[in-house]
């Protein structure tokens, strides 16, 4: 666009009496809006009143209703596409709309159109929707994987059965046997790889458990010793 020399006059003829917003007189004379407001206060032109700004843009936002009644009622448009197309806010356009009485359509309704105009954004069951992974999901609280197979004697009521355990039964080709459990020899729970899985009874699984938690506690001791010893030696070297 062309750069438009501008005085105090253009500034208040655009601004105040055609009552332009400010990116619209920036755009009409070429500049960005820091430069018209960078200029209004050297010229010190007063910003309008808000009832004043409000009278000017309702006059251009009313003149929008027709195509608005359009947009949203004959092409049946959603209430987004039809604020964007007009270019103004959503406020903007719900205003326009309950001032006029011009009744909104529900959720559901809005819902079943935008269904009907896109039928592939319908819930699909199965490996045909999008999100679809397996039905694995994990635990947020235990950290374990969980598969969904309502028909497995272990699983939950809600038809997630652990994956290590269904990992471990075929690996072994054998049911896990009551009283059995699962360990992660590595600890991590997620790490389901059949060399990973050892299957052991719940006493011996507990015991296994104790005895990790004996181990990490006479590390955890080591490495404060250490520690210790590392400051006094560093100690003796600054002296």
């Amino acid at each position: 666009m062309k750069r438009i020399p501008f005085t105090k006059e253009t500034i208040i003829q655009l601004y105040h009496t055609e009552n332009l917003k400010l990116h619209e007189v920036a755009q009409r004379l070429g500049v960005c809006k820091d430069t018209i407001r960078r200029n209004m206060r050297l010229y010190g032109i007063p910003p309008k009143a808000p009832e004043v700004y409000r009278r000017g843009q309702d006059t251009r936002i009313i003149a929008m209703l027709p195509k608005a009644k359009e947009l949203y009622y004959d092409k049946e448009l959603s209430f987004g596409e039809v604020y964007q197309i007009l270019g103004i806010s959503f406020y903007t356009l719900r205003r326009l709309f309950t001032e006029n009485n011009l009744q909104l359509r529900g959720s559901g309704e809005a819902i079943r159109l935008a269904y009907s105009k896109h039928p592939k954004m319908g819930y699909q069951l199965g490996n045909k929707h999008p999100r679809y992974n397996g039905y694995r999901t994990t635990d947020t609280h235990s950290g374990y994987v969980r598969v969904f197979k309502k028909d497995h004697p272990k699983a939950r009521k809600s038809g997630y059965v652990s994956e290590h355990i269904l990992v471990w039964e075929d690996a072994h080709g054998i049911p896990l046997p009551d009283g059995w459990t699962v360990h992660h020899l590595n600890g991590i729970k997620n790490d389901n790889r059949p060399e990973n899985l050892a299957g052991m009874s719940s006493r011996a699984h507990y015991l296994v458990l104790a005895e990790k938690a004996k181990r990490i506690r006479l590390l955890e001791s080591r490495i404060k010793e250490l520690e210790k010893s590392l400051l006094e030696a560093t100690k003796m070297n600054l002296l």
